[in-house]
């Protein structure tokens, strides 16, 4: 090794002369001629033929020339601060280096202040004779283009293969190992696949990566660094033995974010700055190329699904509460659209947590109501409307089919207009300022309006225009979306036949079915008896109203059921009896 040959250097303490090898992975698909070995033995024959007794030889092999952040040159460079290198010889100025400035700057100024002689064979460049060096700025030009040229090159090349869907990477991801027949090609890990399944079974019932972290680790299982260790004998970065069970939950999030396990290849993840600047940087998702269906996927589209939206909309519990709420992410108030906020503290009952709008709680009433409804009677309401629904789906199948299309498609109409209404509403208001703001401009100019006022009134006009600015994208993509959504009744009938048997509500059954569920405020001031409604929004379907029209029952086959509001009231009024 290149630092116990330095230390013996140092240990004997007599200048040496060295002979410097390089080679990179793009020199070695050229040919044999520029091997580590061959230089060796072209290097060694110099030496021996111009009278270099004991010369030491010293080499970096995949190593860029660009890059001289190299293991052997740095060793180079301490003996050479030592004052222990007489001689530095290389096969030609290319194995020094091939970035322009840094060769020039160590051939002309460092060797020479250190008392180097510094020799490139095969250019006949020797700093001992003074105008062997007269071409070395074009030399070094020459090899930084070559460089360039190189890296333009394999770059092209590494677009095309990860296109075609090849795996860039090293190490294959936790839960796939490489395919015995093409090391390019990932099979699932019978070992980890399991894993990786449970990881994402955990997370769709409610737990963050913190928690399943801690599950795994109080479970002993191998982390992914060490399980790689045990099953391959190679070391990656941050092993750490002496801890093998130590789960983290940024690996964890990784896992759960990472489309491999769909069966898709994601590559151009990340590159460096250029040939020159080896700084790592992450591409924006825009620039990545993902491939489909690559290899065998181990978790499927559903469960991927869900568990994104639980990750989406995740909060974290309050720090008296070891776990969040069975709702968390999917309550909002009806009418300021903000999020329900789950009020629990260690001295209530269960029975008593209760929901409560966000913004009434950080506004105050000015801004919007209460919209209070227990944890409890809210758990009732919609595991018996989930129960109805998916009864509903699996018995009557076309009937449901036929009810959803029919009733969704007003309703999708109706939301696409409003949308596209506020939408252009907010465009020409847009347009509105800037029209307004130069008119202010002018009227500042010709002296109608004084600087005071021009200031006071723009900074108006350009904090509504920062937040329109802000507002229209989203209002744009909400109507995108609403364009591109269409229920799809079958994917929600398959999933009511998997659930014959709900007898409680659990995180994962919640994500599965439900997209949100709003809640709407009672009547009157301080009403705790007063109708409330409840507005459930189910996945590829929308909403499925709690009371039909007679027409609706008869085409169906079911029977009255009574409306949510009607639920909530009675509970209530239970709630006030006991």
């Amino acid at each position: 090794m290149a630092s116990q040959i330095t230390a013996n250097i140092i240990k004997n303490g007599e200048p040496v002369d060295i002979l410097y090898g390089r080679l990179s992975q793009e020199d070695d698909h050229a040919g044999d001629s520029n091997s580590i070995v061959n230089q060796r033995s072209y290097l060694e024959k110099y030496a021996a033929d111009n009278g270099f007794q004991n010369p030491v030889f010293m080499a970096d092999d995949g190593y860029s020339g660009t890059n001289f952040d190299r293991p052997a040159w740095q060793d180079i460079v301490t003996l050479i601060e030592a004052g222990l290198v007489r001689t530095l010889i290389v096969k030609d100025m290319s194995r020094l280096g091939r970035e322009y400035l840094k060769v020039g700057e160590l051939t002309e100024l460092y060797f020479p202040s250190k008392g180097v002689r510094f020799i490139a064979v095969n250019d006949g460049v020797d700093s001992l004779v003074e105008s062997s060096s007269d071409f070395n700025p074009i030399r070094n030009w020459a090899n930084e283009l070559h460089a360039k040229d190189t890296s333009r090159k394999v770059r092209s090349v590494k677009r095309m293969q990860a296109e075609n869907g090849e795996r860039l990477g090293g190490k294959p991801p936790y839960g796939y190992r490489k395919r015995d027949d093409d090391s390019k090609r990932l099979v699932p890990d019978e070992e980890t696949k399991g894993v990786v399944q449970r990881i994402f079974k955990l997370c769709a019932e409610g737990k963050g990566p913190n928690q399943i972290a801690r599950i795994l680790r109080d479970d002993h299982v191998l982390n992914p660094t060490n399980q790689y260790y045990q099953q391959t004998g190679v070391a990656c970065t941050r092993l750490d033995t002496t801890r093998p069970y130590n789960w983290c939950g940024a690996t964890v999030a990784n896992i759960l974010s990472n489309p491999v396990y769909l069966g898709h290849t994601l590559n151009m993840q990340s590159s460096t700055l250029s040939y020159k600047n080896k700084q790592i940087f992450h591409r924006p998702p825009e620039e990545q190329v993902l491939v489909k269906n690559t290899h065998e996927a181990i978790i499927d589209q559903e469960s991927w699904d869900t568990v994104q939206r639980v990750r989406e909309h995740k909060r974290r519990p309050p720090k008296h509460m070891d776990a969040p709420g069975l709702f968390a992410g999917l309550v909002y108030c009806t009418d300021c659209g903000g999020y329900m906020v789950l009020c629990r503290t260690g001295k209530m009952k269960p029975e008593q947590y209760y929901f409560r709008c966000s913004t009434y709680g950080k506004r105050g009433k000015d801004a919007c109501t209460p919209h209070h409804i227990t944890e409890a009677n809210l758990n009732a309401i919609v595991l018996d409307d989930l129960r109805r629904v998916t009864h509903f789906a699996r018995t009557k199948k076309h009937q449901f089919a036929a009810y959803i299309n029919r009733k969704n498609t007003a309703q999708l109409r109706k939301e696409m207009t409003a949308t596209q209404r506020e939408l252009d509403k907010m465009v020409k208001r847009n347009s509105d300022l800037s029209v307004l703001f130069k008119r202010l401009y002018e009227d500042n100019v010709l002296g109608k309006i004084s600087n005071e006022q021009f200031r006071m009134l723009s900074a108006d006009y350009n904090t509504e225009q920062k937040q329109l600015a802000a507002a229209i994208p989203e209002k744009q993509a909400k109507l995108e979306k609403l364009k591109a959504s269409a229920t799809n009744v079958d994917a929600f009938i398959e999933k009511a036949s998997r659930y014959t048997d709900i007898t409680e509500l659990t995180p994962e059954l919640l994500w599965l079915f439900i997209e949100r569920i709003d809640i709407g405020e009672r009547p009157g001031r301080y009403n705790r008896n007063g109708m409330q409604e409840v507005r459930i929004i189910y996945r590829d379907i929308g909403v499925v109203d709690s009371t039909m029209s007679a027409e609706d029952a008869e085409s169906a086959e079911v029977h009255f059921i009574p409306s949510l509001e009607m639920v909530v009231q009675q509970m209530a009024a239970q709630t006030q009896v006991s």
